[in-house]
């Protein structure tokens, strides 16, 4: 999952979880109420139905034998029952039933009944008891209260049953759910949206950070991000910014490095090829120093043979000079429509009489590359230098050329039957200053494949010691537009 949608879900979570456990202690506490009022409602009317049976029997003692005000006194029962719409049961001191009434009727079959013990026991020490008692299946609460006179003696019990309406009470619950339900469903909704919006502007936020690394170039300078917010996220780009500090430094430092790295390679190699065409000039000179003799004609034949090899050493150093001039700063393309078949014919008939056996095979006549013309004539023929210098040494020496065309590309081999290329300079092949011959400068091969790249094609080998070596190049077949 994304971090937006772990985000979505965490939050949706916790809210959801609020949400339950706010409803669950919700409707306990509504519970609770609902019972506490019962409660109280009980506590009021019992103080309101013992106050006014105090009135009545504030000079009156209760005792079975008294009709008259028994009468009476059923009678102010069975009233105040019609007006609390409640039951009211009325014992003696001795626990024993008196009076028994409900709203409109007077109960006799109540008459049998007593005050539970564990109740009669406590009156004698407090003043009211409520317990729950059991009546068939139906479960209420009863309530139980000592009637005084006006000299504060116990004249009597009074007991008020005490039933809550259950559908009523379930009823109450429902319209409370299904009021504080729609509150709830809106707050949900109202909680999703804020947290899809948060995380989007989280994720967003982020996802732009990702996109900002992603695009991090180590080959150019890369634009530090500015941000306003003292937060995580500006953390986050703080430390973007100090790495592209420290990545421009290292680029900066590797650059540097390179350089001096190539031009001390450079100087290496330039001071190499030099001191060897020097070296037997230096030697020559000294000979005929040491052996001078104008007159002689053996020292003057000597003389002139000498000053020739000090020219082509001098040659030899000013073709030095130019190829690393050349690999330094190459020289500006001029591509043009150059025929490629010609090109080859040509090579072939350059190097046709230079004492080894060259073949060549062309596909098709007129097989047209846009490419600068010199320069791929230069790559044909260090290629075939190559290839010649590779089986000087070899028995039944032969060069093979090759031009096809295959979907759109002109492909050029050039193969040889000498040694091979071993496997350990395999990968070096194409570096600048690499040579496995005793002269040259390494570059030949180097600045092919930088002349091949830039036309759009590329260069590669295959070789096989002592059986065959191929060197296949690829350009595009493609018209001057």
């Amino acid at each position: 999952m994304t971090l937006r949608t772990r985000i979505t879900l965490a939050m949706t979570s916790i809210v959801l979880l609020s949400l339950l456990v706010i409803g669950a202690v919700t409707i306990w506490f509504f519970s609770a109420q609902n019972e506490k009022y019962h409660e109280e409602r009980l506590q009021r009317k019992e103080r309101a139905i013992k106050t006014e049976m105090g009135y009545f029997s504030r000079e009156v003692e209760i005792q079975g034998s008294a009709d008259i005000v028994m009468k009476e006194f059923e009678e102010e029962v069975l009233r105040l029952a019609t007006i609390h719409n409640l039951e009211i049961n009325v014992f003696n001191n001795d626990g024993e039933m008196l009076v028994s009434a409900r709203p409109d009727s007077i109960h006799s079959e109540y008459v049998l009944k007593k005050v539970p013990y564990s109740a009669y026991e406590e009156l004698d020490h407090i003043n009211r008891v409520v317990i729950p008692e059991t009546e068939g299946t139906h479960n209420y609460l009863s309530d139980y209260t000592n009637l005084k006179n006006a000299k504060g003696e116990r004249i009597g019990i009074l007991n008020i049953p005490y039933s809550q309406d259950e559908e009523r009470n379930e009823k109450d619950v429902q319209e409370f759910l299904s009021s504080i339900g729609i509150v709830y469903i809106f707050l949900f909704i109202g909680a999703m949206i804020i947290t899809i919006l948060l995380s989007n502007s989280i994720t967003r936020n982020l996802a732009w950070l990702s996109q900002r690394i992603q695009n991090v170039d180590l080959n150019k300078k890369n634009e530090s991000i500015e941000w306003r917010g003292d937060d995580e996220l500006g953390s986050l780009v703080d430390a973007y910014n100090v790495m592209l500090q420290k990545l421009e430094e290292s680029r900066a430092l590797l650059a540097k490095t390179e350089r001096e790295s190539a031009w001390r390679e450079m100087a290496k190699q330039v001071a190499h090829e030099i001191k060897n065409p020097l070296t037997p000039i230096k030697l020559s000179i000294q000979h005929l120093q040491a052996t001078a003799s104008f007159e002689d004609d053996a020292w003057r034949e000597k003389f002139k043979k000498t000053m020739s090899m000090i020219i082509e050493q001098i040659e030899s150093l000013n073709k030095i000079a130019t190829e690393f001039s050349d690999f330094a700063k190459m020289p500006k393309a001029n591509p043009e429509l150059t025929n490629l078949s010609k090109a080859v014919e040509s090579a072939y008939i350059l190097f046709s009489e230079q004492g080894f056996s060259l073949e060549y095979n062309i596909e098709q006549e007129n097989i047209e590359c846009f490419i600068d013309s010199e320069r791929f004539g230069r790559v044909l023929n260090n290629l075939i230098k190559n290839a010649k210098q590779a089986v000087q040494d070899s028995e039944n020496a032969a060069v093979r050329i090759r031009l096809t065309t295959e979907n759109q590309t002109a492909i050029l081999t050039v193969s040889d039957n000498g040694k091979g290329v071993p496997e350990e300079i395999k990968p070096k092949i194409f570096q600048p200053n690499f040579t496995t011959k005793s002269s040259g400068t390494g570059l030949g091969l180097a600045i092919s494949q930088q002349i091949i790249d830039q036309a759009g094609g590329s260069i590669s080998f295959t070789s096989t010691p002592n059986v065959e070596t191929t060197f296949r190049v690829e350009l595009p077949i493609r018209t001057e537009s």
